[in-house]
C-alpha cells in the first residue's frame, strides 16, 4: 500500500510538475492578446498532431474533407465535427499517438453509462496537478501543508490512512456516522488540517455528525469537485467549520475545468481546455493531453452564462452557474423545468440529507429525507412549503423516511440530489 501511495505521489509530483506550476504562472499574468495567442498556438498544435498521428481523427476530418490548413487558428474550431462517447470508445487505441511504454491506462467513472477508456502519460498526469497545487495555492493552501482527504475509495475496511509523505490524512467516508465521529474527530484535531478536500456529500457528512455530538472543528479552506455543491452544502459547511468553499467543476476525461475564484466565480484555468457552451451541453477539447486529444468533446453537463462568443468565453467567461447535468432538474407536468432545487431545503431544521426520485412527471415528487430525532412536524410543513413555492401546488408531493444506505448513489458512490431512474 504504502509503494503504491509513493508511486503515485512522485507520478503527480516531481521535477516536471514544478516547471509547469512555473509555466502556469507566467501564462497566469497574460493579458487578453498575449493569453489569445497562446490559445491559438495550442490549438493549432493540439489538431496539427491529431491530424498526423491519431488515425481515428484523420479518417474523422478527411472524411468531413478537412485539410492540415484549412484550421489556422480558435475561430476554424467550429469547422471541426463534434465527437462523443459512443464514437471514441472503441476506438481509443486510435485516438492515443505517444510512445506505448508511456501509456497509463484510467477508466472515467461510468455514471453516464459503461466506464469509458482513456489514457494518459506520466507528463499529463503531472501537468494536471500542476493546476491543481497552483489552483489551492492561490486560495492560500501551499503543497505540504496538512490537508485531511475524506475518500470513498479507501472503502469500509480501512477507516484511516496517514500518509506522511504528502501530509494527507485520509479518512474514510463509509465510516463517518454517529460511532466513529468521535474518533475521526480526535484525529482531525490532532492533525490541524489547513483544508480539507471531499466530495460536498461527504463534507458535509462530516460536520452533521460533528454537530449532533457537539464537537466543534475549525478548518479555513475546503475545496469541493466530483459532485454538484449544493448551496445547502455550501451554507452549512462554511458557517460550522468557519471556512470558504473553493469549488472545482472538471470531469473524468479532463476536458474541462472551471474553479472558483477568489470572488467565488467560476473561471477557467488557462489553456486547460477550449469550451463551447451550447444549450444543454458543452463541447471541450482538453489542452493538456495532447497523447489522447479529445477535440470537440461532448459533455452533457449545463453551464448557464452570458455568452460574449466564443474567444470571450474562453477568456474571461462570464459564467452564472453550473448546473450539472440535465437530470439535476425537475419536470413538470405542464412541460416547464425547475433548477436549484436544493433550496427547497435551505432553512430546514433537524435535516440530515435528503434525495428528490421523479421517474415520470405524472407521478408525485419522492422526497426521500433522512432526519434527526429532532426532526418535527413543523420541520416538515417548512419544507412542503419550500417545495410548492417552487414547483406549485399542481405538483403532488410524498414525503419518505428512511436511512441513509436507502437514498441512491452512483456506481462510483456520488451522491445526487435528484434520481430520474429507478
Amino acid at each position: 500500500m504504502l509503494m503504491n501511495q509513493l508511486i503515485k505521489y512522485f507520478a503527480k509530483n516531481n521535477f516536471y510538475t514544478d516547471w509547469k506550476i512555473n509555466s502556469i504562472n507566467d501564462i497566469s499574468n497574460l493579458n487578453s492578446d498575449q493569453l489569445l495567442t497562446k490559445y491559438n498556438e495550442r490549438f493549432i498544435f493540439l489538431f496539427q498532431k491529431a491530424y498526423n498521428k491519431s488515425p481515428f481523427y484523420k479518417e474523422l476530418y478527411q472524411k468531413h474533407g478537412i485539410q492540415l490548413n484549412d484550421i489556422n487558428d480558435l475561430n476554424d474550431i467550429k469547422k471541426l465535427p463534434v465527437v462523443n462517447r459512443d464514437m471514441i470508445k472503441d476506438r481509443v487505441e486510435d485516438i492515443y499517438n505517444s510512445f506505448n511504454f508511456l501509456k497509463i491506462i484510467g477508466l472515467t467513472s461510468g455514471t453516464s453509462g459503461s466506464p469509458l477508456t482513456l489514457f494518459r502519460t506520466i507528463f499529463d498526469i503531472s501537468t494536471e496537478q500542476a493546476y491543481i497545487r497552483h489552483y489551492r495555492n492561490s486560495h492560500g493552501f501551499s503543497f505540504g501543508q496538512p490537508l485531511l482527504s475524506i475518500r470513498g475509495a479507501l472503502g469500509k475496511n480501512i477507516p484511516f490512512e496517514n500518509f506522511k509523505k504528502a501530509n494527507t490524512l485520509y479518512i474514510s467516508s463509509p465510516n463517518i456516522n454517529e460511532n466513529t465521529i468521535e474518533m475521526y474527530y480526535s484525529m482531525i484535531v490532532k492533525f490541524k488540517p489547513r483544508a480539507i478536500e471531499a466530495f460536498p456529500s461527504y463534507i458535509f457528512k462530516l460536520c452533521f455528525e460533528l454537530q449532533k455530538k457537539g464537537l466543534e472543528l475549525k478548518v479555513p479552506i475546503v475545496f469541493t469537485s466530483s459532485e454538484t455543491l449544493y448551496g445547502f452544502q455550501r451554507e452549512f459547511v462554511e458557517s460550522y467549520l468557519g471556512a470558504t468553499i473553493y469549488d472545482w467543476y472538471g470531469n473524468a476525461e479532463r476536458s474541462i475545468l472551471l474553479a472558483q475564484n477568489n470572488d467565488l466565480i467560476y473561471k477557467p484555468l488557462p489553456l486547460y481546455s477550449i469550451n463551447e457552451f451550447e444549450k444543454d451541453h458543452i463541447i471541450t477539447t482538453n489542452l493538456i493531453n495532447t497523447s489522447f486529444p479529445l477535440i470537440r468533446y461532448e459533455v452533457h453537463d449545463i453551464v448557464t452564462l452570458n455568452s460574449q462568443g466564443l474567444i470571450n468565453d474562453n477568456l474571461n467567461p462570464d459564467i452564472i452557474s453550473i448546473e450539472g447535468r440535465a437530470s439535476e432538474n425537475l419536470l413538470l407536468k405542464d412541460g416547464s423545468v425547475v433548477g436549484c432545487i436544493d433550496h427547497a431545503f435551505k432553512g430546514v431544521k433537524n435535516l440530515e440529507i435528503a434525495q428528490v426520485h421523479q421517474y415520470n412527471v405524472t407521478d408525485p415528487l419522492n422526497i426521500k429525507i433522512v432526519v434527526t430525532a429532532s426532526f418535527s412536524k413543523t420541520d416538515e410543513e417548512q419544507l412542503k412549503t419550500n417545495f410548492i413555492r417552487m414547483v406549485g401546488v399542481e405538483t403532488e408531493l410524498k414525503f419518505t423516511y428512511c436511512k441513509r444506505e436507502d437514498l441512491t448513489f452512483t456506481k462510483n458512490k456520488k451522491y445526487r440530489l435528484i434520481i430520474k431512474n429507478p
